[in-house]
C-alpha cells in the first residue's frame, strides 16, 4: 500500500474513533443530568422531615412522628430555621434547571431508565411529610364533617368542629368546601381511617394517580407514534408535580387522571367515553371542565392526522351533558344545592389573590408608573385578562373545530387561565402537563417549563 494511502487511512481511522467517542460521551450526558437531579430530589423529599419544619406547614399544629413519616431520621434540625424556605427555593431552582436539561437530552435516556427512576421518585414522594401545603388536612376536615359530625361540607367549615383531632392541622378553617361534590364524596370513607391513616391514603392515592397519569402520556405518546420517553419526563419529573402535587398530597393528582384518561381515550377512537370521562373530571373539581368542549369538537380534518375522536361531535356533546346532569342529580342528593356552588370555583377564585398571578403583577407594575396603587387597578385588570382569556377560547375552540389538534389547542387554552387567573398555585401545572406533553407542539412544552419556572417562588414560606 503506498505511504500516502496508509496515512489517508490512518487519518480517517482516527476520525472515526474520535466521533465514536464523541456520541459515547454526548449519549452520557442525560443519564448523568437525571442523576444530579435526583440526589437534588431526594433532598427535597427528606430534609425538611424534622420536627417544626418551616416547610412543612402542618408542623404549626405540631409534629408527630407520623406527620413527618418514614424520612424523618433524614430531616434536618436547621428546617425550622429562616433560612429552610429560602434553601427550599434554591434546591426547587435547580430541580427545574436539571429537569429541563433531562428533556432536551431525553433521547439519551433508556426507556427502562425512565420508568425506573419516574416510579422510584414517585415512592420517595410518597413517603415525604406534606410539602408546603395544608391542603390535604382540609379534604380530611371536610370528610369528617360529613362523615363523623353529621355536617354538611358546603354549609360548614372546620371552624364548626374546634374539637376534632384534624383542626389543628387544617388549612382553611373557616372556608367551607370548594371541592368537587364527587371528590368530597370519595373522601367520605377516609374518616374511619382517623386522621394520620386519612393522610397516608391521601398521599398513596395522589402518588398512584400521578404515576397513572404518566401511564396514560406513555401509552398516548405510542399510540400517536411518538417515543414516549419525553412526553412521560415531562409530566413526571417536574417539580411542582413531585414536591407539590405528590409531596403536598394535592387532589389535582385524581382530578388530571380523569381528564387524561379521557383524553387519551379520544386519541383511542372512544370520543364519546372520553368525554365522558373528562366530564367527571370537572365533577371532582370545577377547573377540569375546561378542556370538554375541545374534546367535543375533535375532528380529524387533516391528512395524514392521527387523532380519532369518534362518535362524532353530536354523540360526544350528548355525552358530556348527559354525565354533567348525573353530577348535578349526584351532588344535590348528597349535599343540597350548595354543592352546586363548587362547581362554578374557577370564578368564584378570582376573589383571591396570588402575588405571582399575572393580574397581580400587571396592577403592581401599573401602580409603580402610575398615580394610585396596585388596589386602583385591580379591578381593570381583571377585567382585561379575563376578555382577553374569553377571546383567546373562542380562537382556540373555533381552530379545533376547523380542525387543529384538540390536545394542543386545550393546552393552549390552558396555558391562557393560568395566565390569567388571578388566583395561581403551583399544583395547577398539572393541569397543563399531560396535554403540553402529548400535544405535537415543542411550543408549548417550552412555554409549559417557563410558566413553571414563574410558579416556582408560590407557596414557599420566603
Amino acid at each position: 500500500m503506498a505511504p500516502a494511502r496508509r496515512r489517508a487511512l490512518a487519518r480517517r481511522r482516527r476520525s472515526t474513533a474520535r466521533s465514536g467517542t464523541s456520541r459515547a460521551c454526548s449519549s452520557r450526558v442525560g443519564p448523568a443530568l437525571l442523576a444530579v437531579l435526583c440526589c437534588v430530589y431526594i433532598a427535597l423529599a427528606a430534609l425538611p422531615a424534622a420536627p417544626g419544619s418551616n416547610v412543612v406547614l402542618a408542623t404549626s399544629g405540631g409534629s408527630p412522628d407520623w406527620l413527618l413519616g418514614p424520612l424523618r431520621f433524614a430531616g434536618l434540625h436547621a428546617a425550622d430555621g429562616p433560612l429552610a424556605g429560602p434553601l427550599f427555593l434554591v434546591g426547587l431552582g435547580l430541580a427545574l434547571l436539571l429537569y429541563a436539561g433531562v428533556l432536551v437530552r431525553a433521547g439519551d435516556i433508556s426507556r427502562r431508565s425512565a420508568a425506573l427512576v419516574i416510579i422510584a421518585l414517585h415512592a420517595l414522594f410518597l413517603l415525604a411529610p406534606p410539602l408546603l401545603s395544608q391542603d390535604v388536612f382540609s379534604y380530611i376536615a371536610y370528610a369528617r364533617l360529613g362523615a363523623e359530625h353529621g355536617l354538611n361540607p358546603y354549609t360548614h367549615a372546620p371552624l364548626d368542629i374546634p374539637r376534632d383531632p384534624v383542626f389543628s392541622l387544617a388549612g382553611s378553617k373557616g372556608a367551607s368546601s370548594v371541592y368537587g361534590p364527587l371528590f368530597t364524596l370519595l373522601t367520605y370513607p377516609l374518616a374511619v381511617l382517623g386522621v394520620a391513616g386519612a393522610f397516608w391514603a391521601l398521599k398513596l392515592v395522589a402518588a398512584l394517580c400521578s404515576l397513572g397519569i404518566v401511564a396514560l402520556v406513555w401509552w398516548g405518546a405510542e399510540r400517536l407514534g411518538r417515543d414516549p420517553r419525553l412526553p412521560a419526563l415531562a409530566v413526571a419529573l417536574n417539580p411542582h408535580v413531585l414536591v407539590h402535587v405528590v409531596g403536598g398530597a394535592h387532589n389535582e393528582a385524581l382530578v388530571v387522571l380523569a381528564t387524561t384518561a379521557g383524553v387519551v381515550a379520544v386519541l383511542a377512537g372512544r370520543g364519546a367515553v372520553g368525554v365522558a370521562g373528562a366530564t367527571v373530571a370537572a365533577g371532582l373539581k370545577a377547573s377540569a371542565g375546561l378542556v370538554v368542549p375541545f374534546l367535543v369538537l375533535a375532528n380529524s380534518r387533516r391528512p395524514g392526522d392521527r387523532l380519532v375522536a369518534g362518535g362524532g361531535a353530536g354523540g360526544r356533546l350528548l355525552a358530556a351533558a348527559a354525565t354533567a346532569v348525573a353530577i348535578v342529580l349526584i351532588a344535590t342528593a348528597a349535599f343540597g344545592a350548595e354543592a352546586l356552588d363548587a362547581l362554578g370555583v374557577l370564578g368564584s377564585n378570582q376573589g383571591r389573590t396570588s402575588s405571582f398571578s399575572a393580574p397581580y403583577k400587571t396592577a403592581e407594575l401599573l401602580a409603580g408608573l402610575l398615580p394610585g396603587d396596585r388596589l386602583d387597578y385591580r379591578g381593570p385588570v381583571r377585567v382585561i385578562f379575563a376578555l382577553g382569556f374569553a377571546a383567546s377560547l373562542c380562537v382556540l375552540l373555533w381552530r379545533t373545530w376547523r380542525g387543529a389538534s384538540a390536545v394542543a389547542m386545550a393546552g393552549w387554552a390552558t396555558l391562557a387561565v393560568l395566565i390569567a387567573s388571578a388566583w395561581l398555585v403551583p399544583w395547577y401545572l398539572l393541569w397543563l402537563l399531560p396535554l403540553a406533553a402529548l400535544a405535537d407542539d415543542r411550543r408549548l412544552l417550552i412555554a409549559t417549563v417557563l410558566i413553571s419556572g414563574w410558579a416556582l417562588p408560590i407557596a414557599v414560606p420566603l
